[in-house]
């Protein structure tokens, strides 16, 4: 939003005793014949519906004004305002990858339809996750074990789960034994749907695709635009050579997977002549442990406060919410947990033992989560 002090200057919006006391002036020096604006009388009455409505006009063109910037206008109208800048709120993606049918008895062909469910083990919030076959896939006569391609029920990047978590079929198979989603089983990582502020963000840098004599923002504005990317950082610094950049491309879960660098391959051809040659690579993912103990008001049951206090680390690292992705600051990890756990007094913080700060083209993701809650003494 325009800042106030500015805003006034614009458009003044004065308080309704101000305005009605100001009309009642102007009205007696233009020598209007009733005099008698007297709370509960009939003049009073119409006179404090005309200022109202007044009002209700110029808080309107208030509204107005600040709509029309892409950087002061409410989240309700940043994607209405983004079609100005040909560009569209990304869409989620449903996480896409691969789960491993093993059966006891494998004598004969097994067909299992698309839309077969396969669902996970119950997280600690006593939630699972559900998977549908994204086609139809024949296990043959003779084998033990085969792929399965799965898609999630729904786009999130929550469905990015753990080996061995797909761990049920929710139709009976015949000769079934078990089912696991194996090592690399993600073939496309899921995402959430692009926050506003991204939105909002790549339209005040869609200037840069017009760029001539600045190709690293054209490439960065393009690639960024792509459903599945989180950031895209431009390296054509030396020592690479003259004339080739590096894109380092951060998804989700931070390391993009294959699926997503061949859409920004497609996307960036346009560019071929602005660098001699490109390297699209994919940002490292760097797990981070993280050891606490946590204390809280002194007197209250601390069952719960763990599965709270992991939320809210999880919620701190997530990648589509971080500005810097290869930082982490313990001051961060106190102040998610200040904000976000009631009854919050301190935090010893055994791991990481300093903030840690990696390279460039790493990002910082979350690994083990050691957690103890005590009452301060």
């Amino acid at each position: 939003m325009i800042p106030d002090n500015i805003m006034e200057k614009i458009i003044h919006v004065p308080d309704e005793s101000e305005y009605m006391e100001e009309l009642q002036t102007k009205l007696a020096e233009e020598g209007f014949v009733i005099t008698n604006f007297s709370k509960g009388g009939v003049f009073y009455a119409i006179l404090r519906i005309v200022v109202h409505g007044m009002l209700q006009l110029k808080q309107l063109a208030v509204q107005i004004v600040n709509s029309a910037f892409m950087v002061h206008c409410p989240d309700d109208w940043v994607e209405i305002r983004a079609a100005d800048y040909a560009k569209y709120r990304k869409e989620g993606i449903p996480t896409k990858g691969y789960v491993t049918v093993y059966r006891r008895d494998y004598s004969y062909p097994v067909k299992i339809k698309k839309g077969h469910p396969f669902i996970t083990s119950r997280n600690a919030e006593g939630a699972y996750f559900t998977f549908y076959a994204a086609e139809d896939t024949v296990m043959p006569e003779g084998v033990s074990e085969y792929k399965v391609i799965v898609e999630a029920e729904q786009p999130g990047a929550a469905y990015n789960v753990e080996p061995g978590t797909i761990c049920e079929t929710l139709v009976y198979i015949d000769g079934y034994d078990h089912v696991r989603n194996e090592e690399d089983w993600v073939v496309e990582s899921g995402t959430e749907i692009e926050e506003i502020e991204s939105l909002r963000q790549r339209c005040l840098n869609s200037r840069a695709e017009n760029a001539r004599l600045n190709p690293d923002r054209k490439l960065q504005s393009i690639v960024e635009s792509i459903s599945g990317v989180v950031t895209a950082d431009i390296d054509s610094q030396a020592p690479r050579g003259e004339g080739t950049v590096d894109i380092i491309v951060t998804g989700a879960e931070g390391t993009a997977d294959e699926a997503l660098i061949q859409k920004v391959k497609a996307a960036i051809k346009e560019m071929e002549g602005s660098y001699g040659d490109y390297l699209v690579k994919s940002a490292e993912s760097v797990k981070q442990d993280f050891e606490l103990t946590v204390y809280v008001e002194q007197g209250i049951s601390v069952s719960g406060y763990e599965d709270q206090i992991r939320a809210a680390i999880m919620d701190l690292m997530d990648v589509s919410k971080r500005k810097e992705l290869n930082t982490l600051y313990r001051d961060a990890i106190i102040g998610k947990l200040i904000s976000t756990v009631q009854g919050y007094k301190k935090t010893d913080i055994t791991v990481p033992a300093a903030d840690v700060i990696a390279e460039r083209g790493k990002v910082i993701v979350t690994g083990e989560i050691h957690i103890t809650v005590k009452n301060i003494s």
